[in-house]
């Protein structure tokens, strides 16, 4: 999987999971808060109707009570009266009002007049509610509410849930009561789920909406990135390319220099005095001055190639170490310009990989190269130092140093391919350059962390250049 892939897994499935986790919480929670305000939609509307059925017993008590509580008349008469007010009174389509005995017998149903004078007692609805003995216990307890299915007139006799509230009249042994029919309740509490699951629906569909809205924003920003990191890598590459093409050139340049002007005007001047004492010995003259001339030169091009190989990759590194190879750049640089150099070598083993230790090698040889251009100097510094969680190479001249706050500012101080160099070998291990220049001290300061070293070194007094042992 590449980087891109990686990416797009790391950014978009959270945001896919996140979409789905909410998706999946809110239909929980709406579905939940669905069924809470159903049930208290139900509860409410039955407390209310409870309420009602108590409210209409008791104005049926009232309308009748002045019959009951009558003396001018027989029982029977008043009874036969009550019966008829009872009849005839009615409350929306399927309200009426009930009588029966303590015994069962149904003395008032109106719309069902071939049940009165029947015994009634056993009557259980489909469910096994005894529909009448509930109502009669009800009522001589003080009053009471039974659910129960029972015929509904306004559907031709179609059965239907019922709520009843019954009292008694206990001097003539009755009980009277109401009901009202629930189905409507729960066609309401039906309505009201709908229209809330309809809602969640909407809620949902607009919640993956806004997910996918989100995941293809994060897709296009994604691709937008890669986009431009590309853009931008591809940039850094060509400069990159191009500061190698020019380090190449600048490198083939020296070299070419350095062949031209000293081992191949040697070998030419070597290759005219061996040419010369070919001569001299067809003439038989002696030739031993220039035959010694041109194994002197011979010698000092052997030292010439000798020197170019080292600049090239120097042995000593390998052979002797970083400490080792410091000393024998600074001799070199002192025997080259003259300018004195002192090294102060780091006493600690085995801690720098090959690769640091050549980086290292080629910052001191990329600072003394600019000592050398542009300092002026009469001493320099090499010190090779471990401090808190960093390895430390400081190279310090006493030159007539620059304006370096000006110089930054301008950003032309990493224009040099020589620091620009150094930065970027530096950067490889995530290393610091700091530059600092005054008349008098110029200093470079390469740091790399000691993470990036074999080991967290804290141990002195053993050589830092020393070969690890095979």
């Amino acid at each position: 999987m590449n980087i891109n892939h990686r990416f797009y897994l790391f950014t978009i499935l959270p945001l896919v999971i996140a979409t789905v986790a909410v998706l999946i919480v809110t239909q929980v929670q709406f579905k939940s808060l669905s069924d809470q305000v159903a049930l208290t939609y139900r509860t409410d509307v039955i407390e209310h109707r409870r309420d009602e059925l108590k409210n209409y017993v008791k104005i049926a008590k009232g309308a009748v009570d002045h019959l009951y509580q009558g003396k001018t008349l027989s029982t029977a008469e008043y009874q036969a009266r009550v019966k008829q007010v009872l009849s005839n009174m009615r409350f929306g389509e399927d309200g009426y009002f009930y009588a029966y005995d303590y015994q069962g017998t149904n003395l008032v149903l109106p719309g069902q007049e071939w049940r009165i004078g029947t015994n009634m007692y056993d009557l259980e609805d489909i469910n096994g509610v005894k529909i009448i003995q509930g109502l009669i216990n009800n009522g001589q307890q003080g009053g009471g509410y039974l659910n129960y299915v029972f015929n509904q007139p306004s559907k031709q006799g179609a059965v239907s849930k019922k709520l009843a509230y019954s009292e008694d009249l206990d001097k003539w042994q009755w009980i009277i009561g109401t009901g009202v029919y629930i189905d409507d309740i729960d066609e309401q509490t039906s309505l009201l789920n709908d229209a809330i699951t309809a809602h969640i629906n909407d809620s949902s569909v607009i919640t993956l909406l806004i997910g996918l809205l989100a995941i293809i924003s994060v897709f296009v920003t994604g691709l937008f990135l890669q986009f431009s990191e590309r853009r931008l890598a591809n940039k850094k590459l060509r400069a990159l390319n191009e500061r190698i093409f020019q380090t190449q050139e600048e490198e083939c340049k020296r070299f070419s220099r350095e062949l031209h002007d000293g081992v191949s005007q040697t070998v030419a001047a070597a290759r005219f005095s061996l040419e010369t004492a070919q001569l001299k010995q067809q003439n038989d003259d002696r030739a031993d001055e220039d035959i010694d001339h041109a194994m002197d030169l011979i010698r000092k091009i052997m030292v010439d190639i000798r020197s170019i190989s080292h600049q090239l990759h120097p042995s000593i590194l390998e052979d002797y170490g970083l400490g080792a190879a410091l000393d024998d750049l600074g001799q070199e640089f002192t025997k080259r310009t003259g300018i004195r150099v002192e090294v102060q070598r780091l006493k600690v083993r085995n801690i720098l990989t090959t690769e640091i230790k050549t980086a290292l090698y080629r910052i001191a040889q990329e600072a003394m190269t600019n000592i050398e251009r542009h300092s002026n100097a009469s001493l320099v510094s090499i010190s090779l130092k471990l401090i808190k969680d960093w390895l430390v190479l400081e190279i310090t001249d006493d030159g007539q140093g620059f304006d370096f706050a000006s110089v930054k500012k301008s950003n032309k101080c990493y224009e040099g391919i020589g620091l620009r160099n150094i930065k970027e070998r530096l950067q490889f291990y995530d290393g610091r350059l700091e530059v600092t220049s005054r008349q008098g001290k110029t200093s470079i300061i390469a740091r790399i962390p000691q993470s990036r070293l074999r080991y967290n070194a804290d141990i002195e007094n053993t050589d830092i250049d020393k070969p690890m042992n095979k």
